[in-house]
C-alpha cells in the first residue's frame, strides 16, 4: 500500500514529468545531464573578451577567467532540475546559469534537498534514503559522507537542532531523531497512537521549531491522494523529545505537505507561526483550503484568524471567489508578507487530467500579506506548477522567482516590491524548481 501510495502521490505533485518543447531541456540537454560536460560556462565568451582589454589588471582578469570557465566561482543556490522522469540536484549560481545540468547528482523522479552545517541533504524518495554530501569552498557538491536508508518511505522533511541532532518527519507514524553528522537513528517519538481511523499513515510533514519547540504537521494520509480533513500540529520539546500537545482545528484540512522538503506551508511571522492547507491539492471534495495560525509558546490555533483562500480570495483578471486554488510553499517572511505562485486551475478552465498536466501555466506569482489576509498578482507570467516552488526573498527585499512560462520560457526572474516591477536576469535550458539558500 505504502508503495502504491507513493507512486500515486508523485502522480498528484506532478512535479517530475516528460516535458514539451516549449517548457523542458532536450535530447541534447538530457545527454548534458547525465555526463560531466567541461563545456565553458554560457558567460565564457564575454569574460574572455573582457579578459583582453588593457590595464594593470589584464593578467589577474584573464585568470579569474580561466577559474570561472573551470567551474571555480562561488554557488549560492541549492536546485533541482530534470530531465525526462530523472532529477538531478546540484548548486548553482544565477551569474552562471549555463552550468546548469553539470556536475549535478542524479537521483530517481522524485527528491528533496536541504541545506545546513555546509552539507546538502539529499532525499531520493524512489528508493528511500536520505543522504548527506559536502560542500567544497565554493559550493560545489563534494563527497557523499554518510546516508539513511528508509526503504519504501517518503521522508524528506528534517529539522535541525544542531549538528548533532535532528528530527525527521515523512510518510512514518513516528518522528525519527536522527545525528546529521553520520546519519544514523538515535530515537523516536512515536506518534502512531494518534492515526486517524481512515488513515494510512500520521505522516509528520512541514514542520519549524521555534524558541525550543518543534511545531510538525500531521497530515494523515487517508487515500492515495487525500490528506485528513482536520488541521493537526504535533508540538515537541526538543529538549527532552517529549510530546507538550497536539493542536487540532476542523476549520481547515490538513496543514503542511509531504512535498515541502524547505518546510515553507508553515511560516513564522509576526510571533504566530501560520500554517497551511492546500486541501490535498484538489483531490478531496468538499475540503477547505486556508491559513490558520498557532501563537508561539501556545499549543491551540487562534481561533480568532483564519483566512480561507478559495472561499476569500478573489483578484481582479485572475481568480475568482469559491473557484478552487492552491499556493506552493512560500518564502520565508519579510514582517508578515511571503511570496509565492497561486495555481489557478479552475479560473483557465483546466483540470488534472494526466501528468503532462503539470507542464500547463496555471501558476501566478504572487505577493501574500498574512495578517492583513490580502493577495496581489506581480507582472511575471504564468508558470507551470513543476515550476513553482522556486521562489527566495533576498536580504535587500527583492524576490526571486524560477519559471517556466510560455511567454519567457525557463528563466529567473527578479521582483522588487518598492518599484513593483519584475526583471528578467537570466534564461536557463532546463526547468528550474528550488532555490535553497546555502547559508
Amino acid at each position: 500500500m505504502k508503495k502504491r501510495f507513493l507512486a500515486a502521490l508523485i502522480v498528484s505533485l506532478g512535479m517530475l514529468v516528460a516535458c514539451d518543447d516549449s517548457s523542458s531541456a532536450s535530447s541534447d540537454n538530457d545527454k548534458e545531464l547525465s555526463s560531466s560536460s567541461t563545456e565553458k560556462s554560457g558567460n565564457s565568451e564575454d569574460k574572455s573578451s573582457s579578459s583582453t582589454e588593457k590595464s594593470s589588471d589584464s593578467k589577474d582578469a584573464s585568470s579569474s577567467s580561466k577559474k570561472e570557465d573551470n567551474g571555480e566561482y562561488k554557488r549560492e543556490f541549492a536546485t533541482a532540475i530534470a530531465s525526462g522522469e530523472t532529477m538531478f540536484i546540484g548548486t548553482m549560481s544565477l551569474d552562471h546559469t549555463g552550468d546548469l545540468g553539470k556536475d549535478y547528482i542524479e537521483v530517481g523522479t522524485r527528491a528533496g534537498v536541504v541545506y545546513y552545517d555546509n552539507s546538502l541533504f539529499i532525499a531520493d524518495l524512489d528508493v528511500g534514503t536520505i543522504a548527506r554530501y559536502s560542500l567544497d569552498a565554493n559550493n560545489k557538491i563534494g563527497s557523499k559522507t554518510a546516508e539513511l536508508s528508509l526503504a519504501g518511505a517518503w521522508a524528506n522533511h528534517i529539522y535541525f537542532v544542531n549538528e548533532e541532532k535532528a528530527y525527521l518527519g515523512g510518510m512514518l507514524d513516528s518522528l525519527l531523531i536522527i545525528n546529521p553528522k553520520t546519519m544514523k537513528r538515535t530515537g523516536a517519538i512515536d506518534l502512531s497512537k494518534y492515526k486517524g481511523d481512515d488513515a494510512l499513515v500520521v505522516s509528520p510533514g512541514t514542520g519549524v521549531i521555534v524558541d525550543g519547540r518543534l511545531y510538525v504537521g500531521l497530515l494523515q494520509n487517508v487515500s492515495d491522494y487525500a490528506t485528513g480533513n482536520t488541521a493537526q500540529v504535533a508540538i515537541i520539546d526538543v529538549k527532552n523529545d517529549s510530546l507538550i500537545a497536539v493542536a487540532e482545528d476542523d476549520r481547515v484540512a490538513a496543514v503542511g505537505s509531504l512535498d515541502d522538503s524547505q518546510n515553507q506551508a508553515f511560516i513564522v511571522a509576526d510571533g504566530y507561526i501560520y500554517c497551511y492547507s492546500n486541501a490535498s491539492w484538489g483531490y478531496a471534495p468538499g475540503q477547505v483550503d486556508g491559513f490558520l495560525r498557532i501563537k508561539v509558546g501556545e499549543t491551540e490555533f487562534d481561533k480568532d484568524y483564519q483566512w480561507l483562500v478559495t472561499k476569500e480570495v478573489a483578484i481582479d483578471g485572475i481568480t475568482k471567489k469559491d473557484n478552487f486554488k492552491y499556493l506552493s510553499p512560500t518564502t520565508y517572511a519579510n514582517g508578515t508578507k511571503v511570496y509565492s505562485f497561486l495555481n489557478v486551475m479552475v479560473d483557465l478552465q483546466q483540470v488534472w487530467t494526466d501528468m503532462d498536466s503539470y507542464h500547463n501555466n496555471t501558476c501566478k506569482p504572487v505577493e501574500i500579506d498574512l495578517a492583513k489576509k490580502t493577495m496581489k498578482a506581480l507582472p511575471i507570467d504564468y508558470s507551470s506548477s513543476w515550476a513553482s516552488y522556486g521562489k527566495y526573498l533576498d536580504e535587500d527585499g527583492t524576490v526571486i522567482f524560477a519559471v517556466s512560462t510560455e511567454k519567457d520560457g525557463n528563466a529567473y526572474f527578479r521582483y522588487d516590491p518598492k518599484t513593483e516591477k519584475a526583471e528578467k536576469i537570466a534564461d536557463v535550458k532546463q526547468i528550474p524548481m528550488w532555490l535553497v539558500p546555502l547559508k
